[in-house]
């Protein structure tokens, strides 16, 4: 088996934790909470970062990646199943998110241009930065994250002359459907995704910080989202804000300081794009990693040019139009990733307890 090589500080973790969640979610999730909680969509971001530190906190973090712990805990045969089912995930994960990019550039800035294209420019550098590996990676989030910290703090404050505080009122007015709804979606993109993530914390020099990091960058992500929810509530307001597909996106065109700054959407492009690429690399990565694993192969290299074709063509084809994807995502997608994210994982958490406890009771045997 191929013996990892590369190793990432835990700082440069709460980086990539960081940019994965807010990858998509970024634009995503504020149109979807907007939908169906209108003013009150801010509650569902609390509630969901509120479960979303609970499954952080309950899950261990072992110097193992999901594929060596099924191996270990389940055997050779069911382990295997269990490993070619995460792998599944990852690359359904991986083609969703280059399909997030290509939507959004199609309907926003390049209209004219074909997806294929797009998916193709972005799978490459995709493909280089898997090609470089983890602790590349992991230095490159450091350089980019004041290019997304910054354009968001920009995006929010120059905003603030038009929002209203009256456009949160009537507070606490919704649905339990829709709270229920909206929470579970934001739950699933992107808390229940940073399972994937898991992959890599067997690179991190420090294992004893990773449950940390995996806290803070939850908190730090989640309450970007949130802002970027309740920006859209107090300057658009709610009912504006729900009618668009990237409400985000929405308050870069509104911005408007004189003759000299107009039209400052870029900034919104640049956060998005950076943190859904780094979203990209980190589960084209951990699909090579978890491959590398299952079937003993010594290197990885190899493989990043045809899972980089493979998953640019699927991209195109399994998802048959926009409303279908954002249906799946919003309905379905959350239940699997429940089922992988914490499901699996207790399972492991129990065997391994039980497997405990038989060798505690062998050795006490043994003694007497």
């Amino acid at each position: 088996m191929m013996q990892i090589k590369e190793f990432i500080t835990p700082k440069q973790l709460l980086f990539l934790i960081y940019f994965f969640c807010i990858g998509s979610a970024i634009l995503a999730v504020p149109a979807t909470l907007l939908e169906t909680n209108r003013q009150n969509a801010w509650v569902c971001s609390v509630l969901a970062i509120g479960f979303a530190l609970l499954i952080v906190a309950v899950l261990r973090y072992p110097q193992q990646t999901f594929i060596e712990i099924a191996k270990k805990a389940l055997g050779p045969y069911a382990g295997t199943c269990m490993s070619l089912i995460y792998i599944f995930f990852m690359f359904i994960q991986s083609t969703f998110s280059l399909r997030d990019i290509s939507t959004f550039m199609t309907t926003q800035i390049v209209p004219e241009t074909l997806p294929t294209w797009i998916h193709a420019l972005v799978i490459l550098a995709v493909i280089y930065g898997g090609y470089l590996g983890i602790e590349v990676i992991a230095r490159t989030a450091e350089i980019f994250l004041p290019w997304i910290v910054v354009p968001f703090l920009l995006l929010i404050s120059l905003n603030i002359p038009q929002m209203k505080i009256d456009r949160l009122y009537p507070f606490f007015e919704f649905h339990m459907d829709d709270l229920v709804l909206g929470t579970t979606y934001f739950l699933g993109n992107p808390f229940m995704e940073l399972v994937f993530v898991l992959m890599i914390t067997p690179h991190i020099k420090d294992g004893k910080k990773v449950k940390r990091m995996f806290v803070i960058g939850t908190v730090a992500s989640g309450l970007t989202i949130t802002i970027a929810v309740a920006a859209c509530i107090l300057a658009l307001g709610a009912n504006i804000a729900s009618m668009h597909s990237y409400p985000v996106y929405l308050l870069g065109k509104m911005i408007s300081l004189g003759a000299t700054i107009q039209h400052v959407e870029v900034l919104v492009a640049i956060i998005w794009m950076l943190s859904i690429f780094f979203k990209v690399v980190i589960v084209f990565y951990a699909i090579q990693l978890s491959i590398v694993q299952l079937f003993n192969l010594r290197v990885r290299n190899f493989l990043s040019f045809p899972l980089g074709l493979i998953i640019t063509g699927v991209a195109y084809y399994i998802i048959p139009n926009t409303a279908y994807f954002n249906y799946f995502e919003k309905y379905y997608w959350p239940f699997y990733l429940f089922v992988l994210s914490v499901c699996f994982p207790a399972l492991f958490i129990a065997l391994s307890y039980i497997k405990k406890n038989k060798a505690a009771k062998g050795d006490r045997s043994q003694q007497t």
